[in-house]
């Protein structure tokens, strides 16, 4: 195999519209990944200019099996036990909307429709995804079930 990287196996953080953060812990991008907010760490405390391949350090540890599903959604299709992309987005959407009506904060939002995390997260990404769950839901619940039905899978219903 030659030394150069399949184009399918190059990171593109801007076309992932990936947001340099700077926090604590040291500097690293943030971006949307299938519906959930993917970290990764920066060496040389710069993002990309052009999609490069991306080498990991992965530790052999209780966190194992969750940082091999992250890698899987950076770089591989969803497989048939994930829901598409946007379906998965509006799922987590009415029930942002859903704890909202009934009271909730936006941090508690975030612990129930994202899970536990840092809050408001480095670059307030956490609070800032479950604002616009929250605003999406809204919108859904206003559009009603057409808006969920024309993004459905053709051949699925």
């Amino acid at each position: 195999m030659s030394g150069t990287a399949s184009t399918s196996f190059l990171f593109d953080g801007r076309a992932r519209q990936a947001r340099r953060i700077a926090d604590t812990e040291g500097e690293h991008i943030a971006f949307d990944c299938q519906g959930d907010i993917a970290r990764i760490d920066l060496v040389d405390g710069h993002l990309p200019t052009r999609p490069v391949q991306l080498c990991f350090d992965i530790v052999a540890d209780e966190m194992l099996a969750r940082r091999i599903a992250a890698l899987r959604r950076i770089y591989l299709p969803y497989s048939a036990e994930r829901p598409p992309t946007r379906l998965h987005r509006q799922h987590l959407s009415l029930l942002a909307a859903d704890a909202r009506a009934a009271g909730m904060s936006l941090r508690e939002i975030a612990e129930r429709v994202l899970g536990p995390g840092d809050w408001p997260g480095g670059g307030e990404h956490r609070k800032s995804l479950a604002r616009r769950l929250v605003a999406a839901g809204a919108a859904l619940c206003v559009a009603g079930p057409v808006a969920i039905l024309q993004s459905w899978p053709v051949g699925t219903l």
